[in-house]
């Protein structure tokens, strides 16, 4: 019994003796301090890295973000420690993080949308009144935002842009649906330093996804699971799904993903509707709209369906305007309701962004390894040795992704 009133006490309930409210203080100063600790290693390391780097002051960045807290200091310790960042677009669906306001403070952070991104001559604009007319530039992308202007954006951009930096695989397919690009674009997102982190981030969308399950009085268990996309975050995510003993089908549009699925005993389905009709949770890992209103109408009437992705990636929700009535049931948690009577309804998780994001997305220093390619990969950029992105997107080879492991390896092993 005082053992369950100290850890009461330690969470803020204000119950227990003063001994044990002293213990609670203690408990909250450590973690305090632990947090401080690890903030202090990762800015460390970002500070070890470009120093081996080089600092590049007359170059100035654009950097495309997340609003989770290892932004607050990966962009401030490492991209402006680089190189001078002259404004952090937000991805649109995290605007409402604390982390924004943070980010909002320390640079300009002028709105990103899909449709603003597109258009070269309001990009070009923005680039101007941010007064680098004239100036050397690297994009940092993430979901491919820039993809179908970049071509537009060389021509009118008054200075130069030395290339694009794309770190997710869905940026990369979008970049690579048009080719040739006359910029030079790099990507990190099929690195093996990226593997540590796409485990990760599959483990964090299964807890929120259970947290918020369990916030509704259900246990993840009790439900059969289906995942849309075997790539690196959707294989990790049906792996762990399995070992929690849920069983788990796959739908892959690639039938060399969807052979591997079935090579690592999973039911494979050649259909999305046989995958998702079966199934009560649906786990999205495609990064390209993989459910619209007909994939909506394909669910089983209670499903609970979550993304490893924004929302803008993952699905076409605005199809369900018409179709559905929306309803929040409680926080992170929206029920789809058919209007037409039937009673037939869905659930999604984080109204259909990243799962993990409702946690913040936090997942250790694993995630400082994938960041510091990015650096090595944007100085690439910088010391032009990449070429203009004709056939293939260029990555890092093994010697510099082994510099990048060997100082990540001295500050957190």
């Amino acid at each position: 019994m005082k053992r369950r009133q100290v850890v009461k006490s330690a969470l803020g309930t204000g119950r227990g003796t003063k001994g044990e409210k002293a213990d609670g203080r203690r408990h909250v100063e450590r973690s305090l301090d632990e947090k401080s600790a690890g903030s202090s290693r990762v800015m460390a390391f970002f500070s070890h890295l470009v120093s081996v780097l080089g600092v590049e002051r007359d170059v100035y960045c654009i950097a495309v973000a997340h609003m989770v807290p290892n932004t607050v200091l990966f962009v401030p310790a490492a991209l402006n420690k680089l190189m001078k960042v002259s404004a952090v677009l937000a991805k649109p669906k995290s605007v409402d993080r604390d982390e924004y306001a943070e980010i909002a403070e320390q640079f300009p952070t002028p709105p990103l949308s899909r449709e603003w991104a597109a258009n070269p001559a309001e990009v070009v604009a923005e680039f101007n009144k941010l007064g680098l007319a004239g100036k050397s530039i690297v994009i940092v992308d993430i979901g491919g935002y820039f993809a179908p202007s970049i071509n537009e954006i060389v021509k009118l951009f008054d200075g130069t842009i030395l290339g694009v930096m794309e770190g997710t695989e869905n940026g990369v397919q979008k970049y690579e649906a048009y080719l040739p690009i006359s910029a030079p674009v790099i990507t990190v997102a099929r690195s093996p330093l990226k593997l540590p982190e796409d485990h990760l981030v599959a483990s964090s969308v299964v807890f929120s996804i259970e947290a918020v399950l369990r916030g509704q009085a259900e246990i993840l268990q009790t439900r059969t699971a289906a995942v849309i996309g075997y790539g690196r975050v959707g294989r990790s995510v049906a792996s762990i799904l399995r070992s929690r003993g849920i069983n788990t089908v796959i739908y892959d549009s690639d039938p060399i993903k969807l052979a591997e699925a079935a090579a690592r005993g999973f039911q494979a389905n050649t259909r999305l509707d046989q995958a998702i009709g079966q199934a009560s949770l649906v786990v999205c890992a495609t990064g390209n709209k993989s459910l619209g209103l007909k994939g909506f109408g394909m669910l089983q009437s209670g499903c609970v369906v979550a993304s490893v992705t924004s929302a803008d990636d993952e699905f076409d929700l605005g199809s369900l305007s018409k179709g559905y009535v929306r309803k929040e049931i409680g926080s992170n948690f929206v029920r789809y309701e058919e209007n037409r009577g039937s009673g037939r309804h869905f659930f999604l998780i984080a109204d259909g962004n990243a799962a993990n994001f409702i946690h913040g997305a936090v997942i250790g220093p694993a995630i400082q390894l994938i960041e510091g390619e990015k650096l090595r990969a944007i100085k690439k950029l910088i010391e032009r040795q990449v070429p203009p992105a004709e056939t293939h997107l260029d990555e890092l080879d093994e010697k510099s992704r082994r510099e990048v492991a060997e100082v990540w390896i001295e500050h957190f092993l």
